[in-house]
């Protein structure tokens, strides 16, 4: 069958009608009322240890109703998942829609799963125009302060219909505590406290709740000032399966054959890969069949009044049927064999009774093609040239003369899966604290910025991976994606045709658009800021001078005459992890009677968003029984860290054993702040002032600690610029080298045809290390990585 191709339509002088339609006009409006913007933050890794440093690049690739230049401060906060509190945040400088920096995670922080929340300051209508989330797990790098379990003790059955859950804590060497224990848990809707036994037991009895989106009984153990989380997937009694059918265009008409995708997911949003068998009129027609992403297809002619239903193969679910929607009587059926098109997308067209209709390619925001077309035959196929398409996600809807969707399908215009950057290094295997030399190649486009992580393979978790690509043009397009068990959907195209069958976009729908007003687009700009205020025992009458110091640069602020000021961007820079002070110029410490109160826009934010945003995964009923499970094998972490003490599991500051006031210590090998001994080791101790410390290699002067007045000084949050990442070659054999990161690069400028060089240095740990680069070209998003093996000596 011969193929019709819509681009000679228009080369011989047929011109595009609807130019000034309803349509299009209300596309423009459905843009401006829902726009979509593009933060993606590039983390160095997603599996962390405590004191670890995560590093990482802010893009802000598409804006929404704000340009990219006006947004100007990112914010990053760590949230934990199991109860969503807020731990800490900070503040980092955005120019250009380029924003780098790196957090330091508390040594006393709980392992467990977290989430990095990052957004700019920029609001529409009160919320972040760009928001931006990266699933985290944290693990520990020393052995928890006691030993905590859990275990199913006894199921629910016909008898005690209920469940018997066993919590047990022992110290450290298997011995009992000196004391009870808080014991406190989440099941469904449940949420109880208690207390363990003398024995340091817990026997907690729950009720089965059905239809639990998330199976997990949670439980948080506090002893003293040490906490630790467990978890238990309890057994579910049988559910329905979740089961939806996706007719291709839209709608099963009567006497045309056409392809139902559909798909199959468990209480928790898991996608299940199962068989199952298709009736018509309760007589078995067909066995079909999902992947391992829940998702299927076959095909089907229907007819008028047939019943069609579908039954699951599946013994972990209640035996029902899944009814498939009735069939039109007239309509127009819409195929696509490859929804990943390049330059050209084919279509076949099917219809019993509309001839006449009008084809629209567009994504919802702007429509790239719109023509009258009429059906000569019951049966045609199209092919469409995307010359005019921008690359990404594209939907042909089909409409009648009243604007009514007779079919839809979306499609990827212009999938290009080429070697973007060419990764190669001088070897495949090396040994430990070996020089790698790295090449990079551009090979699309005139110029790429990227970063450049390279990292041990473990510490990326496949089901919490993150890509440009893959963002860019599905997650912050779509509705919730399953896992691609490759890590990279984008670069995956069964995954890509199977997702396309099934999903919608996450923003906009044909109802929304029709339904679109000119009011709609109206929306309240504004942006986050800092301000603060001077308050006194007596009224101000007159405006005072705030003194803003950073290390030893002081800049003056005048406030109004009640003591209101604002905190501009740059009163506000500071170095990494240094600290800003105010203190009201002129002011002592005997006559002091003030206190500087600060408002932190990015602080209010950050309490609502901790609870409005979800988590973007789906819930995993897994288990983390044994609170050990979270700890670094031995051959990741230095044999010294077993000896570390934390005096305060609470306190984030870094004040535990052998530093000084100011947080500075010195560890047995001579080094500042050692990143390899973090504070709390035993041999470390505080530097003396004038005495000389390696600092990221380099002997330098320590200048002292001088720790300011609290009464006069009031400390102020700052917006931080990036830390540098420090390289060694580790040539000193007895100093312990365990970095599961190791090397960082915020931004490397990659030029087309033109190799560039890095090199840098294993560490001690052994195993698979995956190079990953991305970033953005003068054109595109790109992403790259590379695998090499490091093996002892």
């Amino acid at each position: 069958m011969r193929f019709l191709i819509l681009y000679f339509l228009f080369c011989f002088g047929l011109q595009t009608t609807f130019a000034q339609n309803s349509i299009e006009q209300k596309m423009a409006w459905y843009a401006l009322a829902k726009p979509t913007s593009n933060l993606f933050v590039h983390f160095d890794k997603n599996v962390y240890s405590n004191n670890e440093t995560s590093y990482f690049t802010g893009y802000l690739i598409k804006e929404a109703k704000t340009e990219v230049a006006k947004h100007t401060i990112m914010s990053v906060a760590l949230i934990r998942d199991v109860d969503s509190t807020l731990l800490f945040e900070d503040k980092f400088l955005i120019n250009e829609g380029l924003a780098f920096g790196s957090l330091v995670l508390p040594d006393s922080i709980p392992t467990g799963n977290y989430r990095f929340l990052a957004y700019t300051d920029r609001l529409i209508n009160g919320m972040p125009e760009a928001i931006f989330i990266q699933n985290i797990t944290i693990k520990s790098s020393i052995d928890p302060a006691f030993k905590a379990n859990i275990k199913l003790a006894e199921a629910a059955n016909a008898e005690s219909k209920s469940y018997k859950v066993l919590i047990a804590a022992t110290t450290r060497d298997d011995r009992f505590l000196p004391k009870p224990i808080k014991v406190s848990y989440k099941y469904g809707n449940v949420r109880k406290n208690t207390l363990t036994d003398a024995s340091g037991q817990s026997l907690i009895t729950l009720t089965p709740q059905n239809n639990l989106a998330d199976p997990n009984i949670y439980v948080k153990l506090k002893s003293e000032k040490d906490s630790s989380f467990i978890n238990l997937a309890l057994p579910q009694t049988k559910n329905k399966a979740l089961v939806k059918f996706y007719p291709e265009g839209g709608n099963m008409v009567a006497g045309l054959s056409s392809t139902i995708g559909w798909e199959a997911k468990d209480q928790q949003q898991m996608p299940l890969a199962l068989k199952a068998f298709l009736y018509k009129n309760k007589k078995v027609i067909d066995t079909i069949e999902t992947s391992s992403y829940g998702i299927g297809k076959f095909n089907l002619t229907p007819e008028i009044g047939a019943d069609y239903t579908v039954k699951l193969v599946h013994s972990g679910f209640i035996d029902t049927l899944y009814h498939l929607p009735m069939p039109i009587e007239k309509g127009l059926t819409l195929n696509m064999q490859n929804a990943i098109a390049k330059d050209t997308v084919r279509l076949n067209l099917k219809s019993n009774g509309f001839k006449k209709f009008t084809i629209l390619v567009h994504n919802f925001r702007t429509s790239f093609l719109t023509t009258p077309f009429e059906m000569d035959r019951d049966n045609i196929n199209i092919k469409i040239p995307l010359s005019d398409v921008p690359k990404g996600l594209t939907t042909i809807t089909i409409i009648d003369s009243l604007n009514r969707p007779l079919a839809e399908r979306m499609f990827f215009a212009h999938y290009d899966n080429a070697e973007k950057i060419s990764i190669t290094t001088d070897q495949k295997i090396y040994k430990q604290r070996e020089k790698i030399n790295l090449k990079l190649k551009l090979n699309v486009d005139k110029n790429a910025l990227v970063s450049i992580a390279c990292i041990q393979n473990n510490r990326l978790e496949i089901k919490k991976m993150t890509d440009i690509e893959s963002y860019s043009y599905l997650n912050n397009e779509l509705s919730s994606l399953p896992i691609n068990v490759k890590g990279n959907g984008y670069k995956d195209i069964n995954y890509l045709e199977q997702i396309l069958l099934v999903k919608g976009w996450r923003r906009y729908t044909w109802q929304g658009l029709q339904a679109i007003n000119y009011t709609d687009t109206t929306a309240t700009l504004d942006s986050l800021k800092m301000s603060g205020q001077v308050t006194k025992r007596k009224e101000i009458k007159d405006s005072l001078i705030i003194a803003s110091m950073i290390n030893e640069r002081i800049k003056l602020i005048k406030t109004t005459n009640k003591g209101l000021f604002n905190l501009n961007i740059e009163d506000l820079i500071a170095p990494p992890e240094k600290k800003i002070y105010l203190f009201v110029n002129g002011a002592t410490k005997a006559s002091y009677p003030t206190k500087i109160l600060i408002h932190d826009d990015f602080t209010t934010m950050n309490q609502k968003l901790t609870k409005s945003t979800a988590i973007e995964q789906p819930i995993l009923p897994s288990s983390l029984q044994n609170n050990a499970e979270l700890v670094l094998k031995n051959d990741e972490k230095s044999i010294r860290l077993k000896e570390v003490v934390i005096r305060n599991k609470n306190d984030f500051s870094f004040n535990g054993t052998g530093a000084n006031a100011c947080g500075d210590y010195v560890c047995s090998y001579n080094n500042l702040n050692c990143r390899n001994h973090p504070n709390g080791t035993i041999g470390n101790h505080p530097p003396i002032t004038g005495g000389t410390y390696n600092v990221n290699g380099i002997p330098t002067l320590y200048q002292g600690c001088t720790v300011v007045d609290q009464k006069i000084f009031f400390l102020v949050k700052g917006i931080h610029l990036q830390k540098e990442f420090y390289m060694s070659d580790y040539k000193d054999p007895l100093e312990p080298a365990f970095f599961s990161t190791i090397y960082w690069n915020y931004a490397t400028v990659l030029n087309t045809g033109k190799e560039t060089e890095l090199s840098f240095y294993t560490s001690d740990i052994t195993g698979k290390f995956r190079i990953v680069v991305q970033g953005i070209t003068n054109k595109d998003v790109i992403y790259a990585e590379d695998f090499f093996e490091v093996k002892g000596k």
